[in-house]
């Protein structure tokens, strides 16, 4: 009993998880406007939300736990979690992001928080579907917590 209940209230977290950080549809005009870092630091929180969606779905049922699928996510995610503070490390805004200028402004704080997130990526255990959903929580509010600091609102056509 206890089991279930706590897999219901891990199921509950990623859909609450899932519905805070919303839809990223990539963006793929190319607009000499645009900053080629933005297109850089977008195509990056976008791979890293496919590799989330991929777990998440595991974790909630809505896909079956395929361990070699979970463990090319988790890769993924440490690839991508690692390079963030290089993405983000040149201040430059245009209208497709929605990153506040904050980030430059609490560096530190912004890098220590990319540590954190990549530390929580190669923390997942991606063995089995009960060491996901026990470890993928952890990092998922590292990501949560950067956003709520570092991003603005997405606007409906925009992503990160």
């Amino acid at each position: 009993m206890t089991s279930f209940r706590l897999h219901k209230a891990a199921a509950l977290l990623v859909v609450i998880i899932a519905l805070a950080i919303g839809s990223t549809a990539p963006v793929t005009a190319r607009d000499s406007s645009h900053s080629k870092h933005v297109t850089k630091r977008i195509a990056l929180m976008t791979s890293q939300k496919a590799a989330m969606d991929v777990l998440t779905g595991m974790t909630a049922g809505r896909s079956t736990f395929d361990r070699s699928q979970a463990r090319a996510a988790r890769k993924q995610l440490i690839r991508s979690t690692g390079s963030i503070r290089k993405h983000f490390r040149k201040p430059q805004l245009d209208p497709r992001s929605n990153a506040r200028p904050l980030i430059w402004h609490a560096w530190k704080d912004f890098k220590t928080r990319a540590e954190t997130a990549k530390a929580a990526a190669k923390d997942l255990n991606t063995r089995s579907l009960s060491g996901l959903r026990r470890t993928l929580p952890g990092l998922m509010q590292s990501c949560l917590s950067c956003h709520e600091t570092y991003r603005s609102t997405p606007n409906s056509f925009t992503t990160h």
